[in-house]
């Protein structure tokens, strides 16, 4: 693994999900380059203290799944902030999730 790699890869899932950085002052590239770099230089970090790779899949796994919950809870805010709160829980309904 490697932040060139990491980046590439989450170029791949932008392509289908795109982020928007319009009101941000760091543009995606610098954000992939960034993050990548975070995530491998806390790949090393776990391997250093002895970290087999299915551990460190692990924890990286559990970071990736603790982000998407704030990413949720970020957005559920922005839809009630705009009184979207119905789009979110027709999402919910979609899934399974809800009333």
């Amino acid at each position: 693994m490697s932040p060139k790699s990491v980046e590439t890869l989450m170029a791949d899932i932008e392509s289908t999900a795109p982020l928007d950085f319009a009101d941000l002052s760091i543009g995606e590239e610098d954000a992939r380059r960034l993050m990548a770099t975070h995530f491998c230089e806390l790949d090393e970090q776990l391997s250093a203290q002895g970290l087999e790779a299915a551990e460190r899949l692990e924890v990286m796994a559990a970071i990736a799944a603790h982000t998407m919950v704030e990413n949720m809870l970020l957005n559920v805010a922005r839809l009630r902030a705009c009184g979207r709160q119905a789009d979110f829980r027709a999402w919910m309904q979609r899934y399974g999730l809800g009333e």
